[in-house]
């Protein structure tokens, strides 16, 4: 199937998954997680941290760094999620490079044009964590080997000062790939890649996370309609996390089914900001066990994101420039 066409057959397909996506969800909601008598584990660690952006490789590294054991899980071939593939653009209220260049700014300022451009609904207090901690996240990926450009700091939109930083090669594997590299090379830290999680393991009495099920030498399928339903590739492995689990799985918009049972609006052929592999299982496994989602109706797209328009266009062009 086409991303541009569809057929009767493969909407009809779509729509069964849907209903089964659906009463999973339903079924899961209900069904217990694996506890610590069901299972035998195969390896034991401090810390298992699902997914390799830059999320869970900071976490990751900030655990070895206190001298954990760290297994980091990766679904797909190759470290990074959506991470790796967007456009290097790190936005940093007061930073250095600003400074350098006699740009006033402020956390005030910075939350203010999150408040507008996320509509009011933003959680203020992790607005705050980011204005506090943002440069302590530069100063990291610096560390890591990261390389930006030493030019004056882009003015994106939205923004009311100009405050993004770019890296040298204008993607985002500008900053994985160096903290990659940082990470495997921590003592006590490994990270497999084509290792799906596909649930976690709870303590016998139901009251905390000890771990996790998942593949080794899974094959994400872009070209099954739902692969966290149909995909059964791999061998299975249970890996125990004597300290804790770190979900960092990242977004779902290419997952097509659980996307449109939070939007019916979107079309099956639209495209996303996500890379192919972007989708919902992880995420599932999280509220059965409890989590709390937020928001997540909320399904970033794009210009590029049409089946009518292939490319960038001309927008983000302008934003860059603060039209």
């Amino acid at each position: 199937m086409s991303q541009e066409t569809m057929s009767r057959r493969d909407a009809l397909k779509l729509g069964a998954l849907g209903a089964a996506g659906a009463m999973l969800s339903a079924s899961q909601a209900m069904a217990a997680a694996p506890t610590e008598k069901d299972v035998k584990f195969d390896e034991e660690y401090d810390v298992v941290v699902i997914g390799t952006g830059f999320s869970g490789l900071a976490a990751a590294a900030k655990a070895a760094e206190r001298g954990y054991k760290v297994l980091i899980l990766e679904k797909m071939g190759r470290v990074g999620g959506n991470s790796v593939i967007n456009g290097g653009g790190m936005a940093v209220p007061m930073n250095k490079y600003q400074k350098k260049h006699g740009i006033e700014d402020s956390g005030e300022k910075f939350i203010a044009d999150c408040l507008k451009a996320g509509l009011g609904i933003n959680h203020v207090e992790m607005l705050q964590t980011i204005v506090k901690r943002s440069n302590d996240a530069l100063e990291f990926a610096l560390k890591c080997g990261a390389k930006f450009q030493d030019v004056k700091p882009a003015w994106f939109g939205g923004h009311s000062a100009p405050r993004t930083l770019v890296t040298e090669n204008m993607s985002g594997s500008g900053i994985i790939q160096p903290m990659a590299a940082f990470v495997e090379k921590l003592p006590g830290c490994k990270i497999l890649t084509r290792a799906k999680m596909d649930d976690f393991v709870m303590s016998n009495d139901g009251t905390s996370v000890i771990g996790v099920t998942a593949r080794i030498n899974y094959r994400f399928d872009k070209n099954l309609l739902n692969d966290d339903i149909e995909n059964k590739s791999g061998e299975k492995k249970v890996y125990r996390a004597k300290k804790g689990v770190i979900l960092a799985s990242g977004g779902f918009a290419m997952d097509k089914v659980f996307r449109k049972m939070q939007d019916p609006r979107i079309a099956e052929d639209q495209d996303a900001t996500n890379h192919d592999g972007a989708t919902a299982g992880a995420m599932l496994k999280a509220f059965q066990i409890g989590a709390m989602p937020v928001h997540i109706d909320w399904i970033q797209q794009g210009p590029w994101a049409s089946p009518d328009e292939r490319g960038f266009g001309v927008a983000p062009l302008l934003t860059q420039q603060g039209l």
